[in-house]
């Protein structure tokens, strides 16, 4: 359930260089075959589609990026998680492993690939009775055009997150996200974003919502430094989903969608 911002490969570039004392320019330097990048990070509450993940706590991430001068990339992330993501019995984890392809064709940016959700121990425990699978994997399409991208993802496993009922394949999230620079090392950004949740498990109906951001981030010597607001378009649905108040959540919070600001840094080396 990661931010956009670290699941996505980092791009390559090449370098070129000149020579010195001399009027001949050397060969541009060619791009490495494949790139190996890391990242960490941490941030005041980890969000992922407008729901806090972590019981609106701290937590810590890292995570790693294999691409090909070919466009093709593999990688992993992971993060602190709550009984509420990972499931009761679950080890409080969330690890990520995704693969994709991406490229530009006419000035538009293509990222194609799948991901999978996984949740160390999620299958040991139950909430009512039934058994609880936190593993998700979806496969996603990505289009990217100046300061505009956006990203549909469609769930292929029979489970979603932190919902304990089956049959929710083909359940879809819309992401559109603007981001410009605004000042030197300094860019905003705007989200809006839309979870259409394919089944009802809840008496109190579909939990199908809209989840909003606003915010900055600023790169100060390599350290991405993050600010931003959140809020959802939360119905009685997604209320009674995005709630950890209960025993077999460690009696967490019931508002998972507060609104609110959060604060991140992230490193990549």
């Amino acid at each position: 359930m990661k931010t956009y911002l670290t699941l996505s490969a980092i791009a390559l570039a090449a370098a070129a260089t000149l020579s010195s004392g001399t009027a001949l320019a050397q060969a541009p330097a060619p791009a490495p075959e494949f790139t190996l990048t890391g990242n960490i990070g941490a941030v005041s509450d980890y969000r992922f589609r407008g729901l806090s993940q972590n019981n609106l706590k701290p937590a810590i991430s890292i995570g790693a990026d294999l691409v090909h001068s070919s466009g093709l990339y593999l990688g992993t992330w992971a993060s602190q998680v709550s009984d509420w993501a990972a499931g009761p019995g679950g080890d409080n984890l969330e690890v990520d492993f995704y693969g994709g392809y991406k490229t530009e064709v006419s000035d538009i940016g293509l990222d194609i690939g799948a991901i999978a959700y996984h949740y160390p121990g999620s299958t040991k425990g139950t909430t009512g009775g039934t058994s609880y699978e936190a593993n998700t994997q979806e496969v996603y399409l990505g289009l990217a055009y100046g300061i505009a991208s956006f990203k549909t993802s469609y769930v292929i496993s029979d489970n979603y997150f932190a919902s304990s009922s089956l049959d929710n394949k083909g359940t879809m999230y819309y992401d559109l996200t603007l981001a410009k620079e605004v000042a030197p090392k300094l860019t905003a950004s705007v989200h809006a974003g839309y979870t259409d949740y394919k089944k009802t498990n809840t008496s109190s109906g579909k939990f199908s919502y809209s989840d909003y951001n606003v915010g900055l981030a600023y790169d100060y010597e390599g350290f991405i430094l993050g600010v931003k607001y959140l809020w959802n378009d939360t119905k009685a649905g997604t209320k009674a989903y995005a709630n950890a108040a209960s025993p077999d959540y460690g009696n967490g919070k019931s508002n998972l969608y507060k609104d609110g600001f959060v604060v991140s840094v992230v490193k990549a080396f």
